[in-house]
Order: C-alpha cells, then sequence, then structure tokens
C-alpha cells in the first residue's frame, strides 16, 4: 500500500499527497483557516457565480478583527455581511450577487466593474432593485459611489452577447429605434436580431467571423434563404456602428418601413 504524507496548506489545515490543490480545493482551505464565519467575497465569489474569470488570489470575508494572513489568500474584514447577502454554492458560502457587486466596486476599475454587470445581467441574475436595497443598506460603503454610477445609467440587454451585440443594443435605445427580438430561431436561421412585425432581420458581422470566403459564402445563402421567405435582412459592423451612426440609422429606418415597421 502507497503511503501518502499530509502536507501542510494553512495552519490547521492540511491536504493529503504532493499534488496541487485545484481552486476549489484552495477556496475551501482558506475557508477552513480563516474562521470564523468566512465567506468567499469580492472576485472570488464572482468568479463562482460566472460573472467574471477567477484569478490566482483568494478573497476571503470574516467578521472577527483578529489578525491572520494566508499565502494567496486577501482577508477583508468588513464591518457587517447581513443575512440576505449570504449565499451558499456548491458547498460553500459567500456574499450574494449584489453584495458581491458593492464589494467589486470597491476594487475594480469602473469599465472592468461595468462588463461584470453587463454579465450579470446576460446570465439573467442582475436584480438591480436588489442592488439598490444593498447600496442602501451598506451606506458609507466604499464601493457605493461607483456602484450607483453604474447601476443610474444601466441600460438592460438580456439574451445578447458581449461586445457588438450590446453595443447595437445600446446604439437602438440611444436612437429611438424598436428594440428587436435576440438570438432567434428565423426561418430555421440563428439571427442577431428580429422585428416580427416588420418581417426584417439585422446581423451583427465581425471580422473574425465573417472573413473567410466560406463565411461570405455562408453569409448569401442565409441571406438568400431570408429572402425567399419574405424578409428583409441587413448586415451592420462595429466598425460602421461608429463611423457612419446617421447611415446606419437611416438603413435601419428604411428596413422597419419595408413592411409597416414601426419607427
Amino acid at each position: 500500500m502507497t503511503r501518502q504524507r499530509l502536507r501542510v496548506v494553512h495552519e490547521g489545515v492540511y491536504a493529503l499527497g504532493p499534488q496541487a490543490l485545484t481552486r476549489d480545493g484552495r477556496e475551501r482551505a482558506a475557508l477552513l483557516a480563516i474562521g470564523p464565519d468566512p465567506l468567499l467575497t469580492h472576485i472570488s465569489s464572482a468568479a463562482r457565480q460566472d460573472l467574471m474569470r477567477s484569478t490566482a488570489t483568494i478573497h476571503v470575508s470574516i467578521s472577527s478583527r483578529v489578525q491572520r494572513r494566508l499565502e494567496g489568500v486577501i482577508v477583508h474584514r468588513p464591518r457587517r455581511i447581513d443575512p440576505e447577502d449570504r449565499v451558499l454554492i456548491d458547498g460553500l458560502p459567500m456574499t450574494s450577487i449584489p453584495r458581491t457587486l458593492l464589494d467589486l466596486a470597491q476594487i475594480l476599475p469602473i469599465t472592468r466593474l461595468e462588463k461584470v454587470v453587463e454579465s450579470a445581467d446576460r446570465l439573467e441574475v442582475l436584480d438591480i432593485g436588489a442592488v439598490r436595497d444593498a447600496i442602501e443598506r451598506y451606506r458609507g460603503h466604499q464601493g457605493e459611489k461607483p456602484l450607483k454610477r453604474i447601476i443610474g445609467r444601466f441600460i438592460s440587454t438580456p439574451n445578447t452577447n458581449e461586445g457588438t451585440e450590446r453595443e447595437f443594443q445600446l446604439f437602438l435605445r440611444k436612437h429611438g429605434l424598436p428594440t428587436p427580438q435576440t438570438n432567434v430561431l428565423v426561418e430555421g436561421l440563428l439571427v442577431d436580431c428580429w422585428w416580427q412585425e416588420a418581417r426584417f432581420v439585422v446581423e451583427l458581422d465581425s471580422q473574425g467571423w465573417h472573413k473567410t470566403w466560406h463565411a461570405h459564402e455562408r453569409d448569401r445563402k442565409r441571406d438568400a434563404t431570408l429572402l425567399r421567405a419574405g424578409i428583409s435582412s441587413l448586415r451592420i459592423t462595429s466598425n460602421r456602428l461608429h463611423r457612419e451612426p446617421d447611415e446606419v440609422v437611416r438603413d435601419l429606418a428604411a428596413g422597419l418601413r419595408l413592411h409597416g415597421g414601426a419607427f
């Protein structure tokens, strides 16, 4: 029988064998070592809830004021975390999404924080009311002002992907254009944007996806399929949204009017 030795991960916490711990193992070890009443917070909580990528450093919050240092772990000591902001995911205690966003607002640049909020929106786990309630409960928190700034101007675009799709939805709102259904099947094709009453489709083309000859041929076949069904289609790039916004607005208006679409 092969004997495996215990090795110290943190004081009082051990791992069996020489293998490096997975991130899950390191998070569990940090929670065991840090007590009392520990929670995964900040980036660690956000990553566990699929809002952003994890980092090498683990973030843990505890209520105790006892100084404790752990290798590879940042220990936060908030004044309080209310019961409604404590959740259990994968058997690990962590902060709720509203409290996690508030904590992230304390440590992330505003542009990166906005991406996390967008991720929550795409996953349909963003509750603006709950975020506002959390901000109100924790008045004076260092993340209050930046999170208020984002939530105050945030436009929800669920069912859209990050990048050109969200950018296009914001473009439509800015110019007062009707909001389409997104990522839906039309004539057996998954299209980016669909105005059913106008029988009008917009495809958002990225350079990486549409630059090859085969991709161009595929796009033409898709356009022909829609045309045979009496559906007008328009292809728009991110480049056009930025360089030719007025022309894009006129193109969209024309497409929406072709079949009596409202504009």
